[in-house]
């Protein structure tokens, strides 16, 4: 019992300590998962240019031709391009 009310000040500021630093890394995972869930939530409607889905290619969104499936919107740099996507739409969406 000595012992403990010895050191008793400087296991408090040491407890103290801990908590504070679960604090911080709590503070910074929060504002980074914010972060990431910002830029998870930017779609290609949003973004200026797009990539077509057949070629890869970058495409300006305003002058694109498009085509639509499973409710979202998929943008093309010619009708060819569209044209070989609506024959198989799932080969070009669902690819890694």
């Amino acid at each position: 019992m000595d012992w403990l009310s010895q050191n008793l000040l400087w296991l408090l500021l040491a407890g103290l300590a801990v908590i504070a630093l679960i604090g911080c890394q709590r503070f910074i995972s929060r504002r980074t998962n914010q972060e990431s869930v910002q830029r998870r939530h930017t779609t290609q409607e949003y973004s200026p240019t797009a990539r077509d889905p057949v070629t890869g290619k970058k495409v300006d969104v305003a002058h694109a031709i498009t085509a639509n499936f499973e409710g979202r919107t998929y943008f093309f740099e010619s009708e060819a391009s569209r044209t070989i996507f609506k024959q198989d739409p799932a080969r070009y969406v669902y690819r890694h």
